[in-house]
């Protein structure tokens, strides 16, 4: 089902110049000020429950979902540029799994989106490793880092901010943590990994931070080439 619904993403993302309304028969819900208020805090501070817990995330989102009362809500608080980022980011993942065809909207642009899962990413705001996969050995984007790819080229710009950024991510779990945290891998990491396939470039894994510098730098310079 993932799969589908990224494989819909990617043809709407690219044809988003014509944008057709919402389909949710209760997309014109209006919520005030104040319910706005309301689900940004909850979202920050968890009162729904833990969101990265997979074991419990569908109840989560249902749970959002009735209580925004269907999608214009969430997508308020996603376009909303001075709301925290992990509200917007969990308003959003509550929209792809409900009403992913918010993404066609005409108030809503790819570059926006991008720059919240970016912002995620740089400030791990998932709070682990996870979300953002185990990348080059196990060609693998994670739940959350999967929405950057499938974004495509209009998410190079903000991931291209991130090429410097030498903040170490850690995993958590037994096992994830063991694999994970031993490659060290670093912001700078994983956003060339995703504009490595986004670009549709072979991802090479270097065990060394310093050997994967030499690959980050040649990917720049191949950046700049293309611009």
């Amino acid at each position: 089902m993932n799969n589908l619904i990224y494989i819909l993403l990617f043809s709407f993302c690219s044809c988003q110049a014509h944008p057709t309304p919402l389909k949710n028969n209760n997309s014109n819900t209006v919520m005030t000020d104040s319910q706005s208020d309301t689900i940004i805090k909850k979202l920050v501070e968890d009162q729904y429950g833990e969101f990265f817990n997979y074991a419990i995330q569908e109840q989560i989102i249902s749970a959002v979902w009735a209580e925004a009362g269907g999608a214009a809500p969430l997508k308020a608080i996603v376009i909303d540029e001075t709301a925290p980022t992990k509200a917007r980011l969990l308003a959003c993942e509550v929209l792809m799994k409900n009403e992913f065809t918010f993404l066609r909207d005409e108030d809503v642009k790819i570059d926006q989106i991008a720059t919240i899962y970016t912002n995620a990413l740089e400030n791990n705001t998932t709070g682990m490793a996870n979300s953002w996969g185990f990348l080059y050995e196990h060609n693998d984007e994670g739940p959350i880092g999967i929405m950057l790819v499938m974004l495509g080229e209009k998410a190079i710009p903000e991931l291209v901010k991130l090429l410097d950024n030498e903040t170490i991510h850690l995993y958590q779990g037994s096992k994830e943590a063991m694999v994970g945290n031993a490659y060290q891998f670093r912001v700078k990491d994983f956003a060339a990994y995703y504009i490595c396939r986004i670009k549709n470039i072979e991802a090479v894994y270097h065990e060394t931070q310093a050997a994967r510098d030499v690959e980050i730098e040649e990917l720049k310079a191949l950046l700049k080439e293309d611009k």
